[in-house]
């Protein structure tokens, strides 16, 4: 029998916050205090990997909705990730897009932020298969696809992000080179909560609740093969 929506997903993101991929993996446990800035430099690159894609993750997700409703987070979330914020009525801001300020925190990390050299970063296996993973979110069943980028993703970034600033700090960071991680630990929430709301129309039935559980746990797991991966190489 489906669980109301609230309740399902207050059990849901329960569940998400003790995944081993959001804050008790070992890599992110030394990360936060023993990261130098080899081991900022090894995530920055790996990271970008990621990180470069995100509008199409979104832009993925949203083709494959068929609820308008549904779409309209998600669609909010990429204006947003290109410096909008419609509610300040302020359209996007090339200096604010998250690419840009995420090439301040390669910069300070000291990677080489020529276009040609953050081409031929070299992915570990790990990271190659996570960024296929997102990459390939438009094949997906729209239900499990939504239940990767809601509680899967967005809902556990406050969270996440927190042991990588503390890190990057801890190794030298000033605050507007770690503005990449501040800005979505803070506006992730919102987009946490406009991806509940949305997914209340496919939320409703037990099938539906089980697609959206898989979809972001799936997606926590392949995280956990991102993080095995930056551990055994940092060595730290």
């Amino acid at each position: 029998m489906a669980m109301s929506t609230d309740e399902f997903f207050d059990k849901l993101e329960a569940e998400v916050l003790k995944h081993p991929a959001v804050n008790d993996h070992p890599y992110l446990q030394k990360f936060r205090t023993k990261a130098d800035m080899k081991a900022v430099k090894l995530y920055a690159e790996q990271y970008y990997c990621f990180s470069r894609h995100f509008s199409r993750y979104l832009a993925g997700a949203i083709a494959i909705c068929p609820d308008e409703a549904g779409r309209a987070p998600l669609i909010k979330n990429l204006f947003e990730e290109y410096g909008g914020r419609s509610e300040e009525k302020k359209g996007m801001d090339a200096e604010l897009t998250h690419p840009a300020i995420f090439r301040r925190f390669l910069k300070a990390a000291g990677v080489n932020t020529d276009q040609q050299a953050l081409n031929n970063i070299v992915m570990l296996p790990e990271t190659k298969l996570f960024v296929e993973k997102y990459l390939n979110i438009h094949y997906m069943d729209y239900v499990e696809a939504l239940g990767a980028l809601g509680p899967g993703t967005e809902y556990i970034v406050p969270t996440m992000y927190q042991p990588i600033r503390e890190g990057c700090k801890r190794a030298g960071l000033n605050d507007d080179a770690v503005l990449f991680f501040s800005a979505h630990i803070e506006l992730d929430v919102e987009h946490a909560a406009n991806i509940r709301n949305s997914l209340v129309f496919c939320s409703k039935t037990e099938e539906e609740q089980r697609k959206i559980r898989k979809g972001a746990l799936d997606f926590l797991d392949a995280r956990t093969v991102l993080w095995d991966g930056l551990e055994k190489a940092t060595r730290f």
